[in-house]
């Protein structure tokens, strides 16, 4: 019986992913004394028991090799724009939230977070533009997890495009690249740097008339000030109005923020953060980010009576992407 392409194909890939797995288990056999600190000195903040690590493997770095190059984002984008402008989504990623290593022959870049849809951009990226197989693991007891990318190509890469970009050395990295693409790439790559960096955080109000929802986005926490700044002008190329922001607890950095309800729609409008991208702490942690921020904006302008009732209306309209508003007000808003 003669196979058809698209059978050898469909076993090449099982081939291919088996192979995946077996190497994951091998590394991670040696995990503690390499994977980990193959990558420089600073990454023992993972420090993680061995035992757990091991049960982690099927979970994380087997299942991460496996479905980090199924991102059905990064097949959109890799049919949408050319491989410079795949580098801008990339640099982007790691500017927000990863860091680069290149020592003694040995060049990593590693990308951190909470989300693992974020992970699996990051492996799609870097897989489409280097063809070189990421590793993901979970770092037990911070609910986190750490992507581990080893290839000379792409590290040079970032530190052409972002020389600074050095966690160690305490550099400030730039996204002047991205700033001097196209709109298009430019748009794409603000909701990719949301999506890692950026929230959204609804917020109540007292009125007159009782209590309302305010819709609040917002972009970093602590991020040196030239790089804000730069998010800033990105921001305003695409028509976002976002004002900066300090803490004193952090000197020499800044955040975003805005409460502009023009702006908010129209990061949504834009496509807002990839899809998948998670809330990571607060009330609406673990859902998704479009969906809060789609609720508080429909929700927006409207009162209620309690803070409980405002809620509760937020709730209901997160946790239900086809619900009925004008129903859902008519119970619980004032009459």
């Amino acid at each position: 019986m003669r196979a058809s392409a698209g059978q050898i194909l469909s076993l090449l890939g099982l081939a291919l992913l088996l192979l995946a797995a077996n190497e994951a288990i091998h590394a991670a056999l040696s995990l503690e004394g390499a994977l980990i600190s193959e990558c420089g000195p600073e990454v023992q903040m993972a420090h993680v028991q061995y035992n757990a690590i091991m049960l982690q493997v099927s979970g994380a770095a087997v299942l991460g090799i496996i479905m980090n190059y199924q991102s059905d984002y990064v097949k959109k984008v890799a049919a949408k724009f050319n491989s410079g402008d795949l580098k801008r989504l990339f640099l982007g990623m790691v500017v927000a939230g990863g860091s680069v290593y290149n020592r003694c022959g040995k060049y990593c870049i590693r990308f951190y977070g909470k989300d693992y849809t974020m992970h699996q951009v990051f492996a799609g990226l870097s897989y489409e533009l280097y063809r070189s197989s990421p590793s993901t693991i979970q770092i037990t007891g911070r609910g986190s997890y750490m992507t581990q990318l080893y290839c000379k190509d792409a590290v040079i890469d970032i530190k052409e495009l972002s020389p600074d970009t050095n966690a160690r050395k305490g550099g400030t990295p730039t996204i002047e690249y991205i700033l001097e693409g196209n709109r298009s790439i430019r748009q794409e790559s603000m909701r990719v740097i949301m999506s890692v960096a950026g929230w959204v955080a609804p917020s109540l109000k007292r009125t007159a008339y009782g209590y309302s929802v305010s819709t609040r986005i917002g972009l970093g926490s602590s991020s040196p000030l030239p790089l804000n700044e730069e998010y800033k002008i990105l921001a305003e190329s695409l028509l976002l109005k976002f004002n900066s922001y300090s803490d004193s607890r952090y000197p020499e950095t800044g955040y975003l923020m805005s409460y502009d309800p023009d702006t908010c729609s129209g990061f949504l409008s834009m496509g807002g953060f990839v899809d998948g991208s998670l809330v990571k702490k607060g009330r609406y942690a673990g859902m998704e980010k479009n969906s809060v921020l789609r609720a508080s904006l429909a929700i927006g302008g409207k009162h209620f009576e309690t803070p409980a009732s405002a809620e509760k209306a937020m709730e209901a309209a997160v946790c239900n992407s086809n619900f009925d508003l004008s129903a859902l007000l008519g119970r619980i808003m004032l009459g």
